[in-house]
């Protein structure tokens, strides 16, 4: 999933990179304060020992006044390369003791003097000089020191780094819990239909979130008044048109009874059929402003083999029907939860695009079986697929043909309101070639 695809994700992502860098400066800190702490305690450590170790080493040295030459402690077998080093020095600088694991170890050049001293290989503190005129040098092994740091940092940033995961997994948890209400408010626009321009509740939303609510809602508010007004001009133009259009053809159809001349019978025939055209189209428009209405939904169940047969029985006195319908029907009635009025549209809508793109004559199939689905099958060439993908948009038309590309729209539009689906299939299933169109509907 990427990064926009969910606005938790992002938040939840966004704020452990916030957390790193604050996590990452914290560490930088703590590192350098670990640092310094460490060498301060080492350095203290390293100071007690040269003063507690002075008075000791002067004693033993002074015990033994007789050698003539520097006395070197034999090797102490309980410790490793990390003991630390020590010199007993008088005042003329010479090395009159020295501990074990000092030839490893590069000594301090400098006269003896109080404080510490950097080698190569050892940090020294010098004590000063004693009544008996003998200071004590002792060393740590800077890698020691080294290792020492490393070792406390590492057990320092294995815990440290398990927080970052633990971070993003808590911010994730809480960014879902407080964008909860966003999706609550998303789920509630999913469960309206497409006609459904009602306002959004915004009850207990957060501000931020009321805000956008109440931006929608006059949103939809605009929207449903300006989709109202163009159904109500599409549902009075139609109704106001179709008196006229009828007159209209009556007038033709009487000239055209009373014509004698072939090419004005030819002229009133053409005019016919324009005016029959025009006709369909408003009957169209008036199916379409009825769906977009949202006349597709019922509260109770229909008998849908009534329904079919009487749209069936309509067609067949129609134009170009001729007894080519052929209707099939379960014994027992088949209901279906949808409005008579849309069933009877996209059925109507179904069969006369079945008649109008198959070859004349040919038969078309009408089919509805028990569990109350539809199929309208027809004869004719395939339709490529990717005229089929868009035959159910709006103004799609096959073929370039002489429809208006709004029935199977229509037909689609009503299909989900009633909670169903309109399908389509071209080479018809278990033929070569010709067109199905399958209504599914919710059962009673």
């Amino acid at each position: 999933m990427r990064l926009a695809d969910s606005l938790a994700r992002r938040l939840a992502l966004l704020v452990s990179v916030g957390i790193g860098a604050i996590w990452l400066l914290a560490v930088l800190a703590m590192a350098l304060v670990l640092r310094l702490e460490m060498n301060e305690m080492q350095d203290l450590e390293l100071r007690e020992a040269a003063r507690l170790f002075l008075p000791s080493l002067s004693r033993e040295h002074e015990a033994d006044l007789a050698r003539t030459e520097s006395f070197r402690l034999p090797p102490d077998p309980r410790v490793g390369d990390e003991l630390l080093v020590f010199l007993l020095l008088d005042r003329d600088n010479r090395v009159l003791m020295v501990s074990s694991g000092a030839e490893q170890a590069e000594l301090p050049k400098e006269p003896p003097h109080p404080g510490f001293i950097d080698t190569a290989t050892h940090r020294f503190y010098s004590t000063g000089f004693n009544d008996q005129g003998y200071a004590v040098a002792f060393g740590s092994p800077l890698e020691e020191r080294g290792e020492a740091y490393r070792d406390s940092l590492t057990a320092f940033l294995l815990p440290m780094l398990a927080l970052l995961p633990l971070a993003y997994l808590l911010t994730g948890w809480i960014s879902r819990i407080a964008l909860s209400p966003l999706d609550t408010l998303r789920r509630e626009i999913q469960r309206r239909g497409e006609t459904s321009l009602a306002p959004l509740g915004a009850g207990g939303q957060p501000r931020e979130l009321r805000i956008i609510t109440a931006a929608l809602n006059r949103f939809m508010i605009r929207l449903a008044q300006t989709l109202e007004g163009e159904r109500a001009f599409a549902t009075n133009a139609a109704h106001e048109l179709r008196t006229p259009v009828a007159a209209a053809l009556a007038q033709i159809q009487r000239a055209r009874a009373q014509a004698t001349a072939p090419e004005v019978q030819e002229h009133l025939d053409r005019a016919a059929d324009e005016i029959r055209r025009m006709s369909r189209l408003v009957a169209r428009l008036l199916q379409l402003a009825r769906a977009e209405a949202g006349i597709g939904t019922a509260d109770t169940a229909q008998d849908l083999g009534r329904l079919l047969r009487f749209t069936v029985e309509e067609r067949r006195h129609g134009a170009g029907a001729d007894g080519r319908l052929r209707l099939s029907l379960p014994d027992a009635p088949v209901f279906g939860r949808i409005d008579p009025d849309a069933f009877a549209i996209v059925a109507g809508n179904l069969i006369d695009n079945a008649l109008q793109h198959s070859p004349p004559g040919s038969p078309v199939d009408v089919v509805l079986d028990a569990a109350g689905t539809l199929a309208v099958t027809n004869d004719g060439p395939p339709v490529p697929p990717e005229v089929l993908a868009r035959l159910t948009d709006r103004h799609s038309r096959s073929g370039g043909g002489s429809g208006f590309g709004l029935g199977l729209y229509v037909s689609e539009l009503i299909a989900k309101q009633a909670g169903g689906s309109l399908s389509l299939a071209s080479p018809a299933p278990g033929r070569g070639g010709g067109f199905e169109a399958r209504l599914n509907l919710p059962g009673a």
